[in-house]
Parts: structure tokens; sequence; C-alpha cells
């Protein structure tokens, strides 16, 4: 978190919080209002002083006031870089996943040292390709298909040199496993 907000919690501790405002989509970009942010100097701090609270509910703290985020998927997304590394959307390097599950929709889930993210779509492919059998051999398109239909099915998701055994989680129960809120609200 910056220094100034830090400053500015000290100085303005009861601001109320914000809800609807701030939104992340299952890309990784900011959408404020409904749309995309595009103001690179804004969407870094966000970035810095975006975090969770203790009920699972992400936010970023601006100066004095908490701005609760809606969550499009989940709370992070991660992408690939152009030298084959994952980062998260605020740009920090996902240097070691912890786990790693396919939802019914074929979205890949990947938990990493800050918390649960979404593979972000456009990097699926590649990713995609390192879904293996118990073996290492390539996995089968089609029992790749009927494991995110629900049907049991051993595979591993090699990445870089981890081996993870690949879970399989239905979309809805997502944030309940994990233990975050797609759409804070205030509470009563």
């Amino acid at each position: 978190m910056d220094d100034s907000v830090k400053a500015a919690l000290a100085k303005w501790p009861n601001v109320p919080h914000c809800y609807g405002w701030l939104a992340l989509d299952r890309r990784g970009r900011w959408l404020l209002k409904g749309d995309p942010l595009q103001m690179p100097n804004l969407e870094a701090f966000i970035a810095r002083n975006y975090d969770g609270d203790d009920h699972g509910r992400w936010f970023f703290q601006n100066g004095p006031q908490r701005v609760y985020v809606e969550l499009a998927y989940a709370p992070w997304t991660l992408r690939l870089t152009a030298a084959g590394t994952l980062e998260s959307h605020t740009g920090e390097p996902a240097d070691r996943i912890e786990g790693a599950w396919l939802d019914d929709d074929g979205n890949l889930l990947l938990q990493w040292q800050r918390g649960l993210a979404l593979l972000d779509d456009r990097d699926l492919p590649t990713l995609v390709d390192a879904i293996r059998n118990r073996d290492g051999t390539p996995a089968d398109h089609d029992r790749l298909h009927a494991f995110i239909d629900g049907r049991p099915a051993d595979f591993f998701l090699h990445w870089r040199s981890q081996v993870l055994p690949l879970g399989f989680i239905r979309g809805h129960a997502v944030p309940q496993r994990f233990a975050f809120v797609r759409i804070p609200r205030p509470e009563t």
C-alpha cells in the first residue's frame, strides 16, 4: 500500500466505503462504472493498493476510502508474459503455482501466492497444452472435455518445474470454496 494512502487512512479513519463503482473483468481489466479504465497511472495506483479483507471482499484503498471491487470471476487474473512466465493483472510475478482446477466451462483456475486466479482466456491454449496424463503424455482432448463435463480423470498441470494434480470444480462453487465475495455489499 502506498505511504500516501496509509497517511490518509490515519488522518481520516471513518470515511464511508464505496460499492458498485469499480469492477475487475475476467481478463484482469479494471472497469469504472462498467467502462474499461484507460489511464495507466490510475490503473497502477489501483493495482498497488488492491487487497482483500477478512470477509473475502476485495477492494482498492483510495486514500481514506475503501472502494470494493465487483469480481467478474476471481480476485486475481494471471497472464502469460512475453518471457513465458505468469504474472497477475497487477503486474506481480506468479512465482509458484500451488493448485490448479478446471471448471465446468473450461476455465483454468490457479492458486498462487496471493490467492485464487483465473487464467486469462487468451492464454488458455498454451496452458491446456501443459495438461498431461499421469504418465506425462499429452491429455486426450476427448477425455479432457469429459473431465470438464464432470467425469473423473487423472490429469496434471506440468508448469515449468512443477507438476500439479488438476482438480475439477463447478464455477458456481468457486467463491465459497475459495472464500471470496464476487459482489460485495454493505454490511447491515
